[in-house]
């Protein structure tokens, strides 16, 4: 009588052991659910900045771009009104 009273104390002190464990796996999965969501929110938010970032960037670039092609294009018009003076104070000289 004592093996079975013995036997059943394991039993139900393993259940109640198996009982506590899934309920604080249940909180435990519930705070990871929370804490995941809140990360989730943080590098979208990051994203979010990140691409504004980006954005202003490649716009600032564009634009240095396009002013140095202008620059470019008006050094070359002068360059070729240079090299006519030059042609024709060659072709007076000679």
């Amino acid at each position: 009588m004592n093996e079975i009273i013995g036997f059943a104390a394991v039993i139900v002190s393993i259940f109640a052991g198996m009982l506590f464990n899934n309920s604080r796996f249940g909180a435990i999965d519930a705070r990871l659910d929370t804490l995941q969501s809140e990360l989730n929110g943080r590098i979208n938010t990051l994203q979010s900045e990140l691409n504004g970032r980006i954005n202003t960037l490649q716009s600032e670039l564009n634009g240095r771009m396009d002013r140095m092609q202008a620059d470019l294009s008006q050094f070359y018009r002068d360059l070729g009104r240079h090299d006519a003076k030059i042609e024709a104070i060659e072709k007076k000289a000679s």
